[in-house]
């Protein structure tokens, strides 16, 4: 799940990029910025990079040609999080703003400079908080983007592309977990994520230049819990690779809906797709991610040797600030149940212990503890058994997980209550998937039975697949009673993630 988070982050840095051309332009000038855009969809930054240098020339007092400027540096500083690059955008992001406030002081209704300063502040807000720099910096300047597209929307409410980036924010503030409330607060704001998807989809249907931003985006917040199986996400983000089969950046995006939906084979065939039109910038990142996906991929067909060399491949391409304990835990578990002992408890071991307080760094503090257990101790046949069965399921092979797990329950002596509360709490995900919400709810309900040590975060976890649960079968006041008892639970596991779900779960 976390190289999903990473991998949208990557893709949407590379999909907000079209603007209104409210403006009068010339024939010439909307075709240099549109064959621009297009090589961005490509990562062709090189060539873009000469085209709106060129349309600064020709028409030097307009924003454009700096606007997307700056932008380049800012799509070069994200997957790079190199400092020159972001205190680059910085700087010319600094130059734009000034120049649309230059504008606004001779005409406080010109649209488009109104836009540019906007957008400006919010992208400067994102890059802040993806390369975890000041959190107060980045609130100023997103609560900056926010007023100012608010503003524009109110004089012009039919520039509907501004819809965009005000939806982006109402939906990324409804995602704030509960220990930085404080941070709304500060700003005096509060998200929505209906409202959110509802701008975006306003911005989808009416904007002239922002459908393929809206419709990414859109596939991005659309994803919901696997039981719900809502395709609205494969189906947008499949139509992006209709739309741009050029662009590796849009297979991968693809690539990785396709494993979390299970369709594992697809995904291993659209990465190798990414990777055989990898030919442009980003080359690195490109490799990085699809033998991300392609070693989950192969990890999750119980193929471990294949997961092992893919995972392996990753791992040469991986920089300080990624977040990879838990591609470097998977492949030392790769290459145990391969039979490598030797080499998977040397892979456990260089698993980082160093890290930043926020929510990315949840999986990496998660398999950090798994690593040094299996550094202690080997992978006993139990633990195999449950990687296979959640693999099985995993890949939308539910009766065989099932299988799997009830024979691991009828064989099971001497087990922990940690062993215990693992053991119900997927054989009741893999019911949930089947439909089975009955025997679901018996399994997560004997979750909150035990008193596990180290797999306390189940709990809550059980909570919320018991609220979903009690939610489908209409029963919102024990559902909300399920939904309320996660918060009697404090610094676990996926705590902050847990509450993204709840949140995007109640907002459906």
């Amino acid at each position: 799940m976390k190289y999903i988070l990473s991998l949208l982050i990557f893709a949407s840095s590379l999909l907000t990029i079209n603007i209104n051309f409210a403006a009068a332009h010339s024939s010439s000038e909307e075709k240099i910025i549109f064959d621009g855009l297009t090589d961005i969809y490509n990562l062709r930054f090189n060539d873009a990079e000469i085209k709106f240098k060129n349309l600064q020339r020709q028409d030097p007092n307009g924003l454009e040609g700096y606007f997307y400027e700056s932008l380049l540096y800012f799509y070069k500083s994200l997957p790079s999080r190199d400092e020159v690059m972001f205190e680059k955008y910085l700087q010319l992001s600094d130059i734009l703003i000034v120049r649309a406030e230059n504008i606004l002081d001779k005409n406080e209704n010109d649209f488009d400079a109104l836009y540019y300063k906007g957008l400006s502040h919010s992208y400067r807000s994102l890059l802040m908080l993806s390369l975890n720099k000041s959190l107060l910096k980045a609130a100023s300047n997103g609560n900056d983007g926010y007023r100012i597209l608010s503003m524009l929307i109110e004089k012009k409410p039919d520039y509907y592309d501004a819809y965009m980036g005000l939806g982006l924010y109402k939906i990324a503030i409804g995602f704030v977990p509960e220990k930085f409330q404080w941070l709304l607060t500060l700003i005096g704001f509060n998200g929505n994520i209906q409202e959110g998807v509802r701008l975006l989809e306003t911005s989808l249907a009416n904007g002239k230049y922002t459908k393929v931003e809206s419709k990414a985006f859109l596939s991005i917040f659309s994803i919901k819990e696997r039981e719900d199986d809502d395709r609205r996400a494969l189906n947008f983000s499949r139509e992006l690779t209709e739309e741009f089969p050029s662009s590796s950046v849009f297979r991968l995006f693809y690539s990785s809906l396709l494993l979390q939906n299970g369709l594992t084979e697809d995904a291993i065939k659209v990465s190798n797709e990414a990777l055989g039109i990898n030919k442009n910038s980003f080359q690195d990142e490109v490799k990085k991610t699809a033998n991300a996906i392609l070693g989950t991929a192969y990890f999750r067909q119980n193929d471990f040797p294949k997961a092992s060399e893919y995972l392996d491949e990753y791992m040469k391409y991986v920089i300080r600030e990624d977040r990879y304990n838990v591609y470097l835990f998977t492949l030392g578990v790769s290459q145990e149940l391969s039979g490598n002992r030797t080499l998977a408890v040397s892979k456990y071991k260089s698993v980082r212990d160093n890290f930043i307080n926020e929510r990315d760094g949840e999986l990496d503090k998660f398999f950090y503890r798994y690593a040094q257990d299996k550094i202690k101790k080997p992978l006993r046949t139990l633990d195999a058994q449950f990687i296979e069965a959640m693999n099985m399921r995993e890949s939308n092979l539910l009766d065989e997980a099932l299988k799997t797990y009830n024979s691991i329950a009828s064989d099971l002596k001497e087990a922990t209550d940690d062993d215990m509360i693992r053991l119900y709490f997927n054989l009741g995900v893999t019911y949930a998937y089947k439909k089975d919400d009955v025997k679901a709810a018996e399994c997560f309900n004997k979750c909150l039975k035990f008193d596990p040590k180290s797999e306390i975060w189940l709990l809550p976890h059980s909570y919320f697949e018991l609220g979903k649960i009690y939610d489908r079968q209409g029963n919102k006041n024990l559902s909300d009673q399920m939904f309320d008892k996660i918060f009697d639970f404090d610094d676990f596991d996926f705590e902050s993630f847990l509450e993204m779900r709840l949140a995007n779960y109640r907002n459906k």
